[in-house]
């Protein structure tokens, strides 16, 4: 028993070493994150965490949500007690000594008692309580405990002695807007204040404004004096970030993408700061130069956090709360329960059966896998292929892609979809901007280089060499369109790495994976069950090659893809490939098509509006001959009832007749004539303008003698009956006739 327990201590032991040597990697080369995803808090009925703290002595954190405050314990995250409160947890805070826990609160009008403590060693809510604005978005302790600083209603802030919570003194007068940070020095000796316009102020204990004053951009969100009292930093809403003298000069000043909180560590070296832009994250810099040191990024909201550091001032877990009925909790790799302990190891995880609670390595507990085809062993024996770990490799003429996907179980699962949720209200269902911000977290906080380079050494070509590898991250299934209470969908997260080929593939092409690599710091795959593995591999020019489960006590694996002999492809299938070869082809083909498309919708509209006006011009000639159709009739009747006079006036003169025809024939000609080149002008003046004239005309025709004997030639020929016994003819006669007696008789 002795010598296990020396085992388990050697073994934990080099495990906190190898951490250590990681973060130091990590914290000099910032290229990936010292912690990872551990897991999160669970409290009935919480809803939108805001804040949380953690106890001087680390054993307990305290987080506010929405009308509850809960304290957790920190080694096991289980919930010691849970307080119903009245308004929503803005702030909360421990004592110095640990003893209590101050929190603020909303308030209204009737309900002002904001500010209200719990004793820690009896877990009650005692009745000391008092009031200060109705959204105190700050408080803190004073360094002996005596003293609670709070913000009030006249833009400045009281302090509460804790002994019976009545005001010791009000700190007024330097501030035009509602207070909202408030911080006391390491000693105790000064206050600093800062407002919604951006102005922080230094006080003394007393009240009195030291007279050093910074104006920022927008809100202050946090200002913090260091451990020391040599520096303070204010960190805004806008995301600007200070570093100060406590003599009032500036040493640094960046910008982030949004600010949230900001803490110094315990040797002031460095600055932990919550940034709250589009990609959230806790960020470590360097407290002088403000330059990254390391970072971990968050896939859900972040509203506040804490920090459990080493001596050293390295972070070692962060505490994050999530607009969520959870706390996150991030921190560096720990040791399994029975990890490195002899006994039957089926999925071949280092952890005994007896040990582990999934031992086919299905990520399904060996309490629940009761739902399997086999009936000569137990489910819990029998992996299910759909869940355990997949990885697929594929060839093409130049490169290798490796699929690797890993399957967290149904706990894990649900609790991160239900962090990743933006919206606590509207959120049913998570949305794909959702799964590619969990995604994308996933994969800047893997350390990529030691994932490419764990399965570079695992592969073994028979010919040539992986290189040149990069990193995408995917969510295979289970969060997008999944409703965030799901507690049965599992999800799976694929890391794709693509390598290119130092040769070109030929056939048969022969490889062999040698081991089972297993997960990279700070990845999710920690979480997953990493064997047994379902491969496969192909290639478009070769046979497939598939084989499953892969057991860790098998060995390597050898894997051998046979050409297919195809015919020549046709032009269209080279096309096709070039195209899946190289997408970027697309562009072109498709820049060609929007072209093509909009010269024929212009050619067609083009001859749409000709045919149109065609139609126009035809419809307008149609208008004039009926218009000049109605004239003629109108004008037949006036002088149809014109002729019958005429003929009771000069029946008699029938012997004339023979030398009126000759003159109407004569005169017929003639006026077929005028109306064929009447016809022809008409283009010239236009339809309308010809018929107006025309029955402008008549009127004066109907006035005179003369005109009227040639329009009734005009009516003869409209008609083409010239016979002798017309009217018209013997009227134009009669009229000549007359026209010569009455010379005669003058």
């Amino acid at each position: 028993m002795a010598a296990m327990d020396s085992r388990r201590l050697r073994l934990q032991t080099l495990l906190c070493l190898a951490v250590f040597l990681a973060s130091s990697v990590s914290v000099a080369s910032g290229q990936y994150s010292d912690i990872a995803f551990v897991d999160v808090t669970v409290t009935k009925d919480a809803e939108e965490s805001r804040t949380v703290d953690i106890n001087p002595d680390k054993t307990y954190i305290a987080s506010g949500y929405d009308g509850l405050v809960a304290v957790h314990n920190l080694s096991d995250l289980k919930l010691v007690e849970s307080f119903a409160v009245d308004g929503d947890v803005l702030d909360i805070k421990f004592s110095p000594d640990g003893s209590m826990i101050a929190f603020a609160m909303s308030g209204s009008v009737t309900d002002t008692d904001t500010i209200q403590i719990i004793d820690v060693e009896t877990m009650t809510l005692t009745s000391k309580q008092s009031g200060s604005n109705s959204r105190s978005e700050s408080i803190d302790w004073s360094p002996d405990g005596n003293l609670i600083a709070v913000p009030n209603t006249n833009n400045g802030i009281n302090l509460l002695r804790t002994s019976d919570m009545e005001i010791e003194r009000t700190l007024n007068g330097e501030h035009n807007t509602k207070v909202t940070c408030v911080d006391f020095s390491a000693l105790g000796s000064y206050i600093l204040t800062g407002d919604e316009s951006g102005r922080v102020v230094m006080w003394t204990l007393e009240g009195n404004p030291t007279g050093k004053q910074w104006d920022h951009d927008s809100k202050v969100v946090t200002c913090d004096f260091d451990s020391v009292d040599e520096q303070l930093a204010v960190l805004t809403e806008e995301g600007q970030l200070a570093v100060w003298s406590f003599s009032g000069g500036s040493i640094a000043e960046r910008n982030f993408e949004g600010g949230s909180q900001l803490l110094w560590s315990v040797n002031n070296n460095q600055i932990h700061l919550l940034e709250t832009g589009s990609s959230k994250r806790v960020l470590t810099i360097d407290s002088t130069t403000l330059n990254d040191v390391v970072s971990i990024y968050l896939a859900h909201q972040a509203l506040g956090f804490d920090i459990v550091e080493n001596q050293f001032g390295t972070r070692q877990m962060a505490y994050v709360a999530t607009d969520t009925g959870h706390i996150a909790v991030y921190g560096a790799p720990t040791v399994a329960v029975g990890q490195g302990e002899t006994g039957a190891d089926l999925d071949g995880d280092e952890i005994p059966d007896e040990f582990d609670d999934d031992d086919d390595g299905d990520a399904i507990p060996d309490t629940r896998d009761n739902n399997c085809e086999t009936f000569t062993q137990a489910c819990s024996k029998n992996p299910d292929v759909d869940t355990i770990r997949k990885v697929s490799i594929r060839f093409n003429s130049t490169g290798l892609v490796l699929d690797d996907t890993f399957t967290l179980d149904i706990q894990l699962s649900s609790a991160l979809r239900n962090l990743s949720r933006r919206s606590i209200v509207t959120d049913t269902q998570l949305s794909d901007e959702e799964a590619e911000l969990f995604a994308d977290a996933t994969c800047k906080n893997m350390n990529q280089n030691h994932y490419t380079s764990s399965w570079k050494d695992a592969i073994q070509m028979s010919s040539g060499q992986l290189t040149d590898a990069r990193v995408e991250c995917s969510v295979e299934r289970g969060m997008a369109f999944v409703g965030v209470n799901d507690q049965k969908t599992h999800i799976a997260v694929t890391y794709s790495i693509f390598f290119n080929l130092s040769e070109s593939v030929t056939y048969p092409l022969e490889f062999k994976i040698k081991s089972q690599p297993v997960a990279t710091d700070a990845s999710l795959a920690q979480h997953a069950e990493l064997h047994p593995i379902d491969v496969t591999a192909y290639s478009l020019s070769s046979n497939g090659f598939y084989y499953s489960p892969w057991w860790v006590s098998e060995g390597e694996l050898s894997v051998t893809l046979e050409e297919v002999v195809k015919d020549d492809p046709s032009i269209v299938t080279i096309v096709v490939e070039a195209f899946i070869d190289y997408p970027i082809l697309f562009a072109p083909v498709l820049l060609l098509v929007a072209g093509v498309i909009i010269v024929l919708m212009r050619t067609k509209n083009a001859m749409d509006l000709e045919l149109d006006m065609n139609d126009e011009d035809e419809v307008e000639l149609d208008e004039v001959s009926e218009e000049e159709s109605d004239y003629d009739e109108d004008y037949d009747e006036e002088v149809q009832h014109s002729d019958e006079d005429d003929r009771e006036e000069f029946d008699d003169e029938d012997s004339r007749i023979t030398t009126d025809q000759h003159s109407e024939n004569s005169e017929t000609k003639v006026v077929k004539s005028r109306r064929k080149a009447v016809k022809k002008v008409a283009s010239r003046d236009g339809p309308i303008t010809k018929v107006k004239r025309r029955r402008l005309d008549s009127d004066v025709v109907a006035s005179e003698d003369t005109p009227i004997r040639k329009t009734a030639s005009k009516k003869k020929v409209v008609k083409e009956t010239p016979t002798t016994k017309k009217i018209k003819t013997r009227r134009v006669v009669t009229y000549s006739d007359q026209s010569d007696a009455n010379e005669t008789d003058d």
